[in-house]
C-alpha cells in the first residue's frame, strides 16, 4: 500500500537517510539547495547546504546535486552534476570536500548517482562518458569499474558488497558488474533487458535480504529480483514517476513524480 510520509517531500526529487532518521533531500527544480528533516509527518525542513555558496560555476554550468548518500560517519554524499564533482559535507555543513572532480588528467563530465561499497569505495555513475569512477578517498585513487562502456545512470552495492548493480535506460537493461577486490575494470552482465518494451530502468535500491527493487521511472512501476537466482519475483505499482528508491527500515522509498511515497517491504 502507498504510503505518502510529510507534504514537504511532495516535490522531492532526490532522498538520502542517516541512520537516526534524518532525511536529505533536494526538490524538483531546485537542485541547488539540499534540506534536511526528521522523517515523520509534522517535521518542518530546514536549508542544509546551497551548494552555489561552495562551489563555482563552471564552463557555464551551475552546481546541482544529483544522487545523494549518507555515510557511516553521517557526511553527506554528493553526485554534483553540474560541474562533475563527488562532494563530501559534514554533518554541521561546515567542511566541504571535494573527493573526486577528474581522471586520467580529464575533468568529470556529467555525474548522476553514486553508492558506497565495502571499505573505502565509493563509486559514481557518469552516462555521457560510458564510465563507472572507482573512488577510494583515503588512498588519493580514482579508477574505473567498467571494462565496456555503459551509459548507466541509477547504482546501487548489494548488501554484501561483491556487486555494483547499475541501470542504464537508453539501452533499457540493467547490468551487474561483480567488484573484485583488485582495483582493475571488469565486464558487466545483464540482469534483465527491457529492450523489447521500451521500458526505461532508473532508480535501484537492496533492501537487507538482498532484494533488488527497479524502479521503472515514467512506466510508473517497481519490480523486485531474486540476484542470486536471476529472477523476477514481484512487481507493484509505484503510484507516480519512478526515478529514485531508497531503503530505509523496512520501507522502500520512491521519488519522482508528484514526489516521495514508501511502501513496506515486509
Amino acid at each position: 500500500m502507498t504510503q505518502y510520509i510529510n507534504s514537504h517531500l511532495g516535490s522531492a526529487s532526490n532522498i538520502a537517510f542517516t541512520e537516526n532518521g534524518l532525511v536529505y533531500f533536494t526538490e524538483l527544480g531546485g537542485n541547488q539547495i539540499v534540506k534536511k528533516m526528521k522523517l515523520n509527518v509534522f517535521s518542518e525542513p530546514e536549508v542544509f547546504m546551497r551548494l552555489p555558496e561552495w562551489i563555482s560555476p563552471s564552463d557555464g554550468t551551475s552546481p546541482s546535486a544529483e544522487g545523494l548518500r549518507v555515510d557511516h560517519r553521517d557526511r553527506l554524499l554528493i553526485a554534483e552534476s553540474g560541474t562533475g564533482k563527488l562532494l563530501r559535507i559534514s554533518p554541521d555543513a561546515r567542511k566541504l570536500e571535494v573527493l573526486a572532480d577528474s581522471y586520467d588528467g580529464y575533468r568529470f563530465t556529467t555525474v548522476k548517482d553514486l553508492a558506497i561499497g565495502r571499505g573505502n569505495d565509493l563509486f559514481v555513475s557518469s552516462p555521457f562518458s560510458g564510465t563507472i569512477y572507482r573512488i577510494r578517498p583515503q588512498e588519493g585513487f580514482i579508477g574505473i569499474l567498467n571494462e565496456d562502456s555503459v551509459r548507466v545512470e541509477g547504482i546501487s552495492v548489494s548488501p554484501d558488497g561483491k556487486r555494483l548493480v547499475a541501470a542504464e535506460p537508453d539501452a533499457s537493461r540493467v547490468v551487474v558488474f561483480d567488484i573484485p577486490e583488485e582495483l582493475i575494470p571488469v565486464e558487466s552482465w545483464t540482469l534483465v533487458d527491457f529492450s523489447p518494451t521500451g521500458v526505461e530502468p532508473r532508480g535501484l535500491a537492496f533492501d537487507e535480504k538482498g532484494w533488488l527493487y527497479v524502479g521503472l521511472g515514467q512506466s510508473q512501476e517497481v519490480r523486485v529480483f531474486d540476484l542470486e537466482e536471476g529472477e523476477q519475483i514481484d512487481v507493484f505499482d509505484s503510484g507516480d514517476d519512478a526515478d529514485v528508491l531508497r531503503y530505509f527500515e523496512n520501507y522502500l522509498y520512491v521519488a519522482g513524480g508528484k514526489g516521495v511515497r514508501r511502501f513496506p517491504t515486509e
